[in-house]
């Protein structure tokens, strides 16, 4: 009896990705390369009605627990470990460096010592964070990405000797309003255990050096810039929904019948006519989306950075006038479709997740 198989089915785990106007769900087995075994997606029905935080949570759990119930078929799935993400306009991030200089730098930093400095670090980071930040948000969690001692990158500090240490941390945040919504969802679903993941952690974690990302999604628009780490994060409030209220507007059309429009221009199933009028519609929100992320990365990366590449992914980076050069697709990340589902670049970010599991054991959270 192979002993090792029923090991890996054990390994099965469920991950839950909520955007704005869907939640998605996969079933896959994280041993080394992961392995997608079941992939459903829910429409969340929420264009022209909105009837306050009760009736907006009571849509996202019906769309989740139909989700769920087509996921498990004649397979219990209650007992999997579970990960949530949420779309980048509702979950954010943030990167801060950190220093810390030691009175007394001569002996090797032992256990004890080790936490006062992450203890240390972690605080004012926060502090840091809060200068800046609206205070109506509230800090998921904190992430130490990067350790280094007198310029010298190391796996942890512990029992290394030197006076100078600098540390990257990743703060991931929502507003206040997000969070509790989260707490009481997970709570209303049995989803106490799961584990809250951002994108970007996944990015982190498959070293993509040197490498620009670019997620648009309905909402916003997500912009991350990796050295040896995570350098930067930075986002604007223009996505897909721009786009989708602009012909609205243009054709004086619902925003459902107006989603449909767009979707047909972006598979180029318009007649030439009509898609000339929806690039004259939507040429006011390309023209100041594309302001808004060369103004971000002039500032952030500065005259002599070197990107080698620059990815685009999420559902608006279908959208064919943004100026684009590579899709980051899911036949680009290191995982087996054991499905009959076609992935395309609309599916990356919630692809990107099933990596946060090889997270939970190897990275420093608090």
């Amino acid at each position: 009896m192979n002993f090792f198989k029923k090991t890996k089915k054990q390994e099965q785990v469920l991950l839950l990705d909520f955007g704005r106007g869907f939640v998605r769900g996969i079933i896959f087995e994280s041993n080394g390369k992961n392995k997608v075994l079941d992939f459903q997606s829910e429409k969340i029905e929420r264009f022209g009605i909105f009837d306050g935080k009760d009736f907006e949570l009571d849509v996202v759990k019906k769309a989740t627990n139909k989700l769920i119930e087509n996921l498990g078929g004649k397979t219990n799935i209650s007992h999997f470990p579970k990960i949530l993400g949420f779309s980048p306009d509702i979950l954010r991030a943030e990167v801060l460096n950190i220093s810390f200089k030691r009175e007394e730098w001569k002996g090797k930093i032992a256990e004890e010592e080790k936490e006062e400095i992450y203890k240390f670090i972690l605080e004012e980071s926060e502090k840091e964070f809060f200068k800046k930040a609206d205070k109506n948000v509230e800090i998921l969690k904190k992430k130490i990405l990067e350790e280094k001692i007198s310029g010298y990158t190391i796996p942890c500090i512990l029992g290394f000797q030197g006076e100078q240490m600098d540390f990257k941390i990743l703060i991931i945040y929502c507003s206040k309003v997000y969070a509790e919504f989260i707490r009481i969802f997970k709570k209303d679903l049995h989803l106490e255990e799961a584990e809250i993941f951002h994108s970007i952690e996944a990015l982190n974690y498959l070293k993509e050096s040197y490498k620009m990302f670019i997620d648009i999604g309905e909402r916003n628009t997500l912009i991350c810039f990796f050295k040896e780490t995570l350098e930067f994060v930075a986002d604007f409030q223009i996505g897909g929904h721009d786009f989708t209220k602009a012909i609205a507007k243009g054709f004086n059309l619902r925003e459902d019948e107006a989603e449909a429009i767009k979707e047909d221009f972006s598979n180029g199933g318009l007649c030439p006519q009509a898609s000339e009028r929806i690039k004259e519609m939507v040429l006011p929100v390309l023209n100041l989306w594309q302001e808004c992320l060369n103004r971000i990365i002039k500032d952030k990366t500065g005259p002599f950075e070197i990107v080698t590449e620059t990815y685009f992914f999420g559902g608006g980076s279908l959208f064919p006038l943004l100026e684009k050069t590579k899709f980051f697709l899911p036949e680009n990340l290191p995982l087996e479709n054991k499905t009959k589902i076609i992935f395309s670049v609309k599916h990356t970010p919630s692809l990107l997740l099933t990596f946060c599991n090889n997270l939970k054991s190897n990275e420093k959270n608090f």
